[in-house]
């Protein structure tokens, strides 16, 4: 299992694991509940297996987040998004 245990920002999390579910312990959102980071512990680029992991780990308080943006085949075409 790939961790560190320190503590890094989502931007540092995002490029260094685009396009991945990640597990962190710890995270710490800002006053707009936006992520700014936490405790990498497990990444995968399935949500389930991301989820299977913390389960197992039974972390008091973690959080799963998709790296990526949404993908152009799954954006309806009748969704404006601004």
């Amino acid at each position: 299992m790939e961790t560190n245990k320190e503590y890094m920002s989502w931007e540092t999390i995002q490029k260094q694991y685009p396009d991945r579910f990640v597990l962190l312990e710890n995270p710490i959102f800002d006053s707009l509940r936006g992520l700014k980071g936490g405790t990498f512990i497990y990444k995968h680029k399935s949500r389930k297996k991301v989820y299977e992991k913390d389960v197992s780990l039974q972390l008091p308080y973690a959080t799963i987040k998709y790296t990526g943006g949404i993908r152009g085949d799954r954006v309806n075409e009748n969704v404006l998004i601004l």
